[in-house]
C-alpha cells in the first residue's frame, strides 16, 4: 500500500550552477521552496551535489566504487555538502518550512540500508518536519567510503517507504528523443523488466554541462528510475527551474514531463 507522502529528489543541475565550482542557485532554491510551502502532504526531500560535492569529488577522483580515498578529500566532499544543505535549509526556513537536515550515512547500518532508521524519516513527516537528505561520500566498511548519489538514495527510499508520487527536479522539460527539436518523452511503460518507449524514440543522453558527473548524471537517473518503476511506482521527471511542475504533479494536474510507468 502507498503511502501518504511525496518524495523529491532536487537535481545538483537545479539547485546550482554546475558549471561553476561553488555555485548555489539562489533564485531556483527560494522559487521551488515557495511550491512546497503550498503544497499538503507529507515530504521528503533529497538534494544532488551539483558544482559543490560534485566539484570536489572530481578534484580527489572519488567515485561511487568502494575504495580507501583520500581522507582529506572524503572530509572536503563531505563538508562540501553539508554547506549546500545547509543553503537549502535555511532557504526552507525562510518560507515557513520545518526542514531537517538527515546525512545519509545515518541511514545506513553496516554499510547497508536500514529500514528501521529509513521508516523514521516517513515518522518525523507526521509531525510536520520536512527530512532534507543528500548524496555525499558515506563510510561503508574496513576505512572504505563510497559516493552515495541523490538518485540512488531515490531508490533506496522509494523501495522502504513505497511513497504516493516520486518526482525527479532535473533542469529540462523531462527525456527528450532528441536535443535539436526538444521533443519530450512523454511516457516510458516499464514492463517485463524491459524498458519499452514509444516506437523509433532514443532517449538522448548527452549531457549540456561541462564538470564530469562522477555519479553518472541523466544515465544513472534513468537507471534508477527504472528500478523504482519495476517496483511498481510511477516516478516522474519534470522541470525543477520550473517548479510549478512539481505542484502540478503532486496535485495530479496536468504537467510537462516524462513519466516512467510503474510496472503492475
Amino acid at each position: 500500500m502507498k503511502s501518504r507522502l511525496v518524495l523529491i529528489k532536487l537535481g545538483g543541475s537545479v539547485i546550482t550552477f554546475k558549471e561553476k565550482p561553488l555555485s548555489a542557485n539562489y533564485t531556483a532554491i527560494n522559487n521551488i521552496s515557495k511550491i512546497l510551502g503550498i503544497l499538503e502532504i507529507p515530504l521528503i526531500i533529497v538534494h544532488g551535489g551539483g558544482s559543490y560535492g560534485h566539484y570536489w569529488s572530481v578534484k580527489f577522483d572519488m567515485h561511487t566504487k568502494l575504495q580507501n580515498y583520500d581522507p582529506h578529500g572524503i572530509s572536503v566532499v563531505h563538508s562540501s555538502m553539508l554547506t549546500l544543505n545547509n543553503i537549502i535549509l535555511d532557504a526552507f526556513e525562510k518560507h515557513r518550512l520545518n526542514p531537517y537536515g538527515i546525512s545519509p550515512s545515518s541511514l545506513l547500518l553496516n554499510g547497508r540500508p536500514s529500514s528501521n532508521k529509513i521508516l523514521e524519516l516517513k515518522k518525523m513527516t507526521k509531525n510536520n518536519i520536512i527530512p532534507v537528505t543528500y548524496g555525499d561520500a558515506v563510510y561503508i566498511k574496513n576505512n572504505k567510503y563510497s559516493i552515495m548519489s541523490g538518485d540512488v538514495l531515490m531508490t533506496m527510499l522509494s523501495k522502504i517507504l513505497n511513497p504516493s508520487k516520486i518526482i525527479f527536479a532535473i533542469n529540462v522539460d523531462g527525456l527528450y528523443t532528441n536535443l535539436r527539436d526538444k521533443k519530450i518523452i512523454k511516457e516510458i511503460k516499464i514492463e517485463n523488466n524491459k524498458t519499452r518507449k514509444n516506437k523509433q524514440m532514443k532517449i538522448n543522453l548527452r549531457s549540456n554541462v561541462n564538470i564530469d558527473d562522477v555519479t553518472g548524471g541523466i544515465k544513472r537517473k534513468i537507471k534508477e528510475a527504472t528500478k523504482i518503476a519495476k517496483m511498481g511506482n510511477d516516478v516522474y521527471f519534470i522541470n525543477g527551474l520550473v517548479p510549478l511542475q512539481i505542484q502540478n504533479v503532486v496535485e495530479d494536474k496536468k504537467f510537462k514531463g516524462t513519466i516512467f510507468k510503474g510496472k503492475i
